[in-house]
């Protein structure tokens, strides 16, 4: 008796209703964001992507544990942003802005956008994937730290991979 008690309880507490984590069947999404910065690589565990202004700009946020942030925005005035090839100065009707920022207490912040004064700045972005709920590419540039006119220092990154889900904002 205390036998058939433990072996059915073992049958009845072992396996889930639910063994696809919630995701009806679907494959498990997987968030990360990974880039080289500066030679060295680095791997973002919060990654966090949201449409803006009805979908006319996409927003990719990533940070590890508050350290340095990873931040990059698509963003167009009259469409949604769709899957294709994006960079600073391309003459196409979307802008981006990709940010860096290093250091907790006095930070260090890099950035790169059309039209600014900095020369060495560049970015390209490479959104494979888009949708309602998710985005993935690749991404890559040199973003500089300004200071009026003057260009403090530059950071490059290299290798950059993103995939994430996408909420509203």
């Amino acid at each position: 008796m205390f036998l058939t008690a433990c072996i059915l309880t073992l049958v009845f507490t072992s396996c889930s209703d639910d063994d696809d984590n919630g995701n009806a069947g679907g494959p498990v999404p997987t968030t990360f964001l990974t880039v080289t910065v500066d030679g060295v690589e680095k791997s973002f565990s919060n990654v966090q992507g949201r449409w803006v202004d009805g979908g006319n700009f996409l927003e990719i946020n990533a940070t590890n544990d508050g350290i340095e942030w990873v931040s990059f925005t698509v963003m167009s005035e009259t469409t949604r942003v769709p899957a294709g090839n994006y960079t600073l100065d391309d003459g196409s009707a979307f802008t981006i802005l990709a940010l860096y920022t290093a250091g907790s207490g006095a930070s260090q912040n890099y950035a790169a956008t059309r039209g600014t004064l900095a020369p060495e700045d560049a970015f390209a972005l490479q959104i494979n994937q888009i949708s309602n709920t998710n985005a993935e590419g690749t991404f890559s540039g040199v973003l500089a730290s300004v200071e009026g006119e003057t260009t403090l220092g530059t950071v490059t990154l290299t290798n950059g991979a993103f995939s994430t889900s996408i909420g509203p904002n």
